[in-house]
């Protein structure tokens, strides 16, 4: 029997080290300061991509495929994370408009931001998967896919944050 089948059934149960993303992870960490400390919406779009370009010139591996992709995909989580919470803040801002609505014909706020929620989601990923296949096989359709996912993220954060400021 080969010293390789012996060990690995124990190297599969023993626990990993915390990921390379955990590297990437520590550049996004100003994604939110940045947003939340915006004072006008121009200033909170110009958040975007800073955390991923200081990731790509800093990481070890910020200029490999890899590390780009990680880079890019540790600031989209940083915005999804923002993006959840615009969702949250902006549905409970829109149902209060809608109970304060004087005819339940207007009061389709929530309904009508959701819809929209799920039909931008479907987007997104459509889109992202679109610049991923126009690179064919190759491994900078990998990297455009991640920027795409980043992008629109942090786009529709920033929309969600203007839409729920503009409602009187």
């Amino acid at each position: 029997m080969r010293p390789f089948a012996i060990f690995a059934p124990l190297l599969a149960a023993a626990p990993l080290p915390a990921l390379a993303q955990d590297v990437h992870d520590a550049y996004a960490s100003g994604v939110a300061a940045c947003f939340e400390e915006a004072p006008s919406v121009e200033a909170a779009r110009a958040c975007e991509g800073a955390a991923a370009a200081a990731c790509m010139d800093g990481a070890e591996d910020g200029q490999t495929t890899f590390g780009m992709v990680q880079c890019q995909l540790a600031e989209r989580d940083a915005w999804d994370a923002l993006l959840n919470r615009e969702y949250q803040d902006a549905i409970e801002t829109f149902a209060a408009d809608d109970a304060a609505e004087a005819s339940a014909d207007f009061a389709r706020r929530e309904e009508s931001l959701r819809a929209a929620q799920r039909a931008w989601i479907a987007w997104r990923d459509a889109e992202c998967a679109l610049m991923q296949a126009l690179w064919g096989g190759g491994t900078m359709g990998q990297v455009d896919a991640a920027g795409c996912l980043l992008r629109l993220t942090a786009e529709r954060t920033v929309d969600l944050r203007a839409l729920r400021e503009s409602q009187p």
